[in-house]
């Protein structure tokens, strides 16, 4: 699957639609680790990306969270609660909600 990716970005001159591809394969090669890698990017970037977080949040609480959870722990050595706690921690309600939603 990483030559279909490194093909997509040799090939496909329009960024957008490379970036596009790129996500699809990765979907479909594992959602988990896809989903894990966005909020990974989303909480690390210099200003935290909160409607990615809570659309990846919400949208996945009742699908496969935990296992989102999981590998985000697996992959990057810290508790994805914890993560959102201390880059959105600023806005103490929308934390609130999310870690509560990611706690559970």
């Amino acid at each position: 699957m990483e030559m279909i990716e490194s093909s997509i970005k040799k090939n496909v001159n329009e960024e957008f639609l490379s970036m596009c591809l790129v996500m699809w394969v990765k979907s479909i090669k594992n959602v988990t680790r896809l989903f894990s890698e966005l909020l990974y990017q989303s909480v690390t970037s210099l200003t935290a990306d909160s409607a990615r977080v809570i659309r990846i949040v919400v949208g996945r609480s009742e699908i496969d969270l935990n296992q989102i959870k999981s590998h985000y722990m697996m992959q990057y050595n810290k508790q994805l609660q914890l993560a959102v706690q201390q880059k959105c921690g600023n806005d103490h309600a929308y934390s609130t909600i999310i870690t509560m939603i990611i706690k559970n």
